[in-house]
């Protein structure tokens, strides 16, 4: 069976030579079809909407096609990854595919989790998914607001999308559902904090993204997000993680998330504490590197511990800007 893999994936196990500055602790596939996905995400190189973008893209990455059997073999073979990944594609009976690839490795002896992307499927599939041994499911809301989400070319609607959040929670259990969502696809700052902290009140674990604008997608011209709304984003996704409530650490300065100030005045005199809040968010041992972002930065998520030990001084004043921009007395 033919799938993609992205190539850090494919260049860790043998099969390019590639020079890689940071090297991926998931093994990334992604469903195979030879015109791209279904959907219309206006945003994403695999959609219909962009049907002149090379298939081989996924936002800035490419994914060469492989052999299933092969990519598995390298896999059991190689141990290098703590997890491995498959994403999916809207095409004729993608979710009975889904099911074979999930099954076929889970049984291959590859002794990692297995994460499974999806777009909303009946129950009755995610119940066979978590059998077969799925560890945690993705879920690719993408857009903030139920506008944003229509002006993006979503398929389905928000509606369906919040009904199959609930049910895979429902089978997968609290944490272990990832709701993925992109910064800068036209909602506000505070609509997007206001989204992920209801999200994370359900019980659904969020992964953070930028906006990659594809050259031949039709997001080519919009603009990546400041550095300092994604790190402010960042660190509120951090400490909501850890329990902390959105009125206690959050004020809304017209449509900029602000840190309160306890809160800017701790982070910034034990930062070390918090600098976790900007490695890549997402399922254990998802950095993602380079997704978002040209290997010369800015670096919207940080692949690994070293790398942010490497740009640390960099990695504090955009914070320290980011929270300066609009601190508060009191």
């Amino acid at each position: 069976m033919l799938v993609r893999a992205s190539i850090g994936t494919l260049a860790l196990l043998g099969f390019y030579s590639t020079r890689l500055d940071e090297r991926p602790f998931t093994a990334y596939l992604l469903q195979y079809s030879r015109d791209g996905c279904l959907a219309g995400c206006i945003f994403c190189p695999q959609s219909r909407s962009n049907l002149q973008v090379d298939k081989e893209l996924l936002s800035r990455i490419p994914w060469p096609v492989v052999e299933l059997e092969e990519i598995v073999e390298k896999l059991r073979e190689s141990r290098v990854f703590s997890r491995v990944c498959v994403e999916s594609v809207l095409k004729k009976k993608f979710i009975d595919e889904m099911l074979e690839i999930a099954n076929y490795i889970v049984s291959s002896g590859i002794d990692v989790p297995l994460s499974i992307a999806v777009t909303p499927v009946h129950r009755k599939y995610l119940v066979e998914l978590e059998k077969t041994g799925v560890d945690r499911l993705g879920i690719g809301l993408d857009a903030a607001t139920p506008s944003v989400f229509v002006a993006v070319r979503k398929p389905y609607t928000w509606r369906t999308y919040m009904e199959f959040i609930e049910s895979a929670l429902d089978v997968f259990g609290e944490h272990r559902v990832e709701v993925h969502l992109i910064r800068g696809l036209g909602e506000t700052e505070r609509e997007f904090v206001e989204t992920m902290a209801m999200l994370m009140e359900m019980g659904v674990d969020i992964a953070l993204f930028a906006l990659t604008p594809v050259k031949g997608t039709l997001v080519e011209k919009y603009r990546q997000p400041s550095i300092e709304s994604y790190r402010r984003i960042q660190l509120i996704r951090y400490l909501l993680s850890r329990g902390m409530k959105l009125e206690d650490i959050v004020f809304f300065a017209g449509d900029k998330a602000c840190l309160k100030k306890h809160v800017v005045e701790e982070v910034l005199s034990n930062f070390d504490e918090y600098a976790g809040a900007f490695l890549t968010s997402g399922c254990p041992g998802c950095n993602r590197p380079f997704y978002n972002e040209r290997t010369r930065g800015p670096f919207y998520n940080m692949p690994s511990h070293r790398f942010m030990r490497k740009h640390y001084e960099l990695l504090y004043k955009e914070v320290e800007k980011a929270l300066m921009e609009c601190s508060q007395s009191g």
